[in-house]
């Protein structure tokens, strides 16, 4: 089409690889990966974000991983909960006594039951009004609903209830002879004499309280669809123990040809659940009714084993449903809405492992903070908006973390290429490694260049180099849009501006991001590694090495990969300041000596920021008193609030738009430039 570039594609007759990269670059790859021909274009600054090795490793981890099944048990190790009938026997003490019993798989005994009678009102009783009379009534009771104290909080006192519920309506308020399929309502109705004689149930219960949970177990049965049948409180005391008896009833209404509704799933026929909790970064997650409630709802969830994955559902039996158009709600038992939702409401969990190189040996879940993928039949991950706080199904893979020990599913802003980099960075940065990159790189023979030089080369530097939009789509078929690191380093500067901070403060802002310009200057040493194996200069949480390393260190999960063993303070001084310590080796890390080196006038307060924000176990968790004196603690505020400062830019910058050189230009002549010249930072500086 005319005003656009023209994209160029070399076909051979082998079989070949082709990449299109940034919309204006054509690559054609033989089958030994040999370069035959490119075609180059400039690209736009919003499209240069390079596809890492390890994000390459994990999306071809998860196409390989599309036609293996992983179940509840891969996904929630350990013990899993199953239900059982049980009616009559020698241990009844009610006429048509049924039980509702709950299990673990890994140990014997109940851990919750709930016990229940029924049977068919023969001849009414004197107080019956007309209206019952001229009714088929069952009565029904709940003598027991009990949860062992560890396992409350759930809501399995809620699914043994509705489990009772269910098959009440099952034995008398249901002809389940037309109700094959759960989800199936337009099967046609038989007829009138092939129907089973149907029931209305009272079903009564008493709710015993005592004092320490008042009213909480009258509004957990409230919750459930009872009510109080009488305002006579029975109040009972026994020496020092006393509790109130509050009687309430539910009333299950027999179905009729007008009027039928989907039939809730038992959990009866399921082989194994577990209840989980779906949390996101401000706790649990809601859930939008299908009802087109905005406001979304909370729920106690189940996860059930299916036949292609896994299912959720409440403890109330509603099932979690993904539709096409990437909106999740649960299935509820009146809406009509979602009339073929086979396989809807199933999602296939997908592990994506901590190592970039994967083999074919069994699986193994190497901790808790490994990362899982669930996928809808749409082909569509199930995902925590995070502007509604509420479950939906984006494009983009969103992961989540599982941890067995408290049942829930986490799902979390970490990355596979945030891991793998985490982990090679545990497994990579000893004192023995600082102290040879040290020797590499301080003698600042790359070549020289000024600052804003600097600024102009991290334009090609994605800001989120871990976010997943920061790299290809599962398609492959196009570059997501994501602000360079020179946006964010001016949005962070006009930030600290905007605030009235001091102009060194604003200074420090913009080249703080800096030591990533490294790759430029070394691309056949830093950058080929940064593209294969570990990318030094990315700013990621700083420790300090040489010294025994704190348990709250980031992805201390990986810290059996360091090879480095010291006592507290190790190869340094008690207090001797931070000053005389090696951090890990980062870009922020080769700014600092860079600044010192080049001699500029920015205060000391300026490189302590530069240095140490990215130390937050010092400044966050209050770590290395043993090494730290009354100098650091001076600097700390310092360093705290340009941590903080940061954050903050890092966050509104998400959806920001790329700025141009121009916008940069600008904004470097208009105020910065003066500031680099006052603190001697407008120069050429030694690499």
């Amino acid at each position: 089409a005319a005003g656009r570039k023209r994209i160029l594609i070399l076909e051979v007759a082998r079989p070949t690889l082709l990449y299109l990269l940034a919309f204006e670059t054509a690559l054609v790859i033989d089958e030994n990966g040999s370069q035959m021909t490119s075609h180059n274009c400039v690209p736009s600054p919003a499209k240069k974000a390079k596809t890492t090795t390890s994000w390459r490793s994990w999306k071809g981890e998860l196409e390989a991983n599309n036609g293996k099944r992983f179940g509840l048990q891969d996904l929630l190790p350990g013990f899993t909960l199953r239900l059982e009938h049980r009616q009559g026997g020698t241990l009844a003490t009610h006429r048509g006594e049924e039980r509702i019993l709950l299990y673990r798989s890994d140990k014997k005994g109940a851990i919750a039951k709930i016990i229940y009678s029924s049977e068919i009102q023969e001849q009414p009783s004197l107080q019956s009004s007309v209206a019952e009379l001229q009714k088929n009534i069952a009565q029904a009771k709940i003598h027991v609903l009990d949860v062992k104290s560890q396992y409350r909080g759930r809501d399995l006192g809620g699914l043994l209830f509705s489990e009772a519920i269910t098959h009440l309506k099952s034995k008398y308020c249901n002809n389940d002879d037309n109700e094959d399929d759960d989800f199936n309502t337009n099967e046609p109705l038989k007829s009138d004499y092939e129907q089973k004689q149907l029931y209305d149930v009272n079903c009564s219960l008493e709710a015993e309280e005592d004092v320490t949970r008042h009213g909480k177990l009258i509004a957990f049965y409230l919750r459930l669809g009872c009510h109080v049948v009488s305002k006579r409180v029975q109040y009972i005391s026994d020496n020092d123990f006393a509790y109130r008896k509050v009687p309430m009833q539910v009333t299950l209404k027999a179905a009729t040809t007008a009027a039928r509704k989907r039939k809730r799933s038992s959990l009866m026929s399921k082989a194994s659940f577990l209840p989980v909790q779906l949390v996101g970064d401000a706790g649990k997650i809601s859930v939008k009714p299908s009802g087109g409630s905005e406001a979304g709802i909370k729920f106690d969830w189940l996860i059930n084993q299916a036949d292609d994955g896994v299912q959720f559902s409440t403890t109330h039996g509603n099932f979690l449903i993904a539709s096409p158009s990437g909106s999740v709600t649960i299935l509820d038992q009146v809406d009509d809405s979602y009339s073929d939702v086979d396989g809807w409401t199933t999602f296939v969990p997908l592990h994506i492992s901590d190592e970039i190189d994967h083999d074919d040996s069994p699986f193994q879940q190497s901790s808790s903070r490994s990362l899982w993928v669930l996928r809808s039949c749409h082909g569509t991950f199930l995902t925590a908006d995070s502007v509604s706080k509420c479950l939906s199904c984006t494009k983009l893979p969103s992961f989540w973390q599982a941890n067995g020990s408290n049942l829930s599913l986490a799902c979390t802003s970490d990355t596979p290429p945030r891991r793998h980099h985490y982990l090679q960075c545990w497994k990579l940065q000893t004192h023995e490694y600082g102290q040879s990159m040290r020797s590499r790189f301080l003698n600042f023979s790359l070549g020289n260049a000024t600052l804003f030089e600097a600024l102009g080369w991290i334009h090609t530097f994605p800001a989120y180099p871990f976010h997943a939009w920061s790299c290809e789509d599962t398609s492959g078929s196009s570059m997501v849009s994501s602000p360079s690191l020179r946006t964010l380093s001016f949005l962070m500067a006009e930030a600290a501006r905007d605030e009235g901070l001091p102009d060194w403060v604003q200074l420090v802002a913009l080249f703080h991001e800096l030591g990533e310009a490294v790759k430029k200057l070394d691309p056949n040493n830093t950058g080929k590694m940064a593209d294969s194996i570990y990318d030094w200069t990315i700013s990621t949480r700083s420790r300090v090495v040489g010294c025994a390393i704190p348990n709250c260190a980031t992805f201390s999960e990986f810290r059996h990969l360091n090879t480095d063993s010291y006592t507290d303070t190790g190869v340094y001084e008690a207090n001797c300041a931070l000053d005389n310590v090696l951090l890990l080796w980062s870009g922020p890390e080769y700014m600092y000596h860079l600044l010192r080196h080049n001699q500029t006038a920015l205060p000391l307060e300026a490189l302590a920021m530069v240095r140490y924000y990215l130390l937050g176990d010092w400044h966050e968790h209050h770590e290395y008193t043993s090494i730290t004196n009354e100098y650091d603690e001076d600097m700390l505020p310092w360093v705290s609030d340009f941590d903080r400062l940061r954050r903050k830019t890092r966050l509104e910058c998400l959806d920001c738009v790329d700025l141009s050189d121009e916008q940069c230009a600008y904004l470097w002549d208009s105020h910065y430039s003066r500031m680099a010249a006052k603190y001697d930072c407008d120069r050429l500086f030694a690499w």
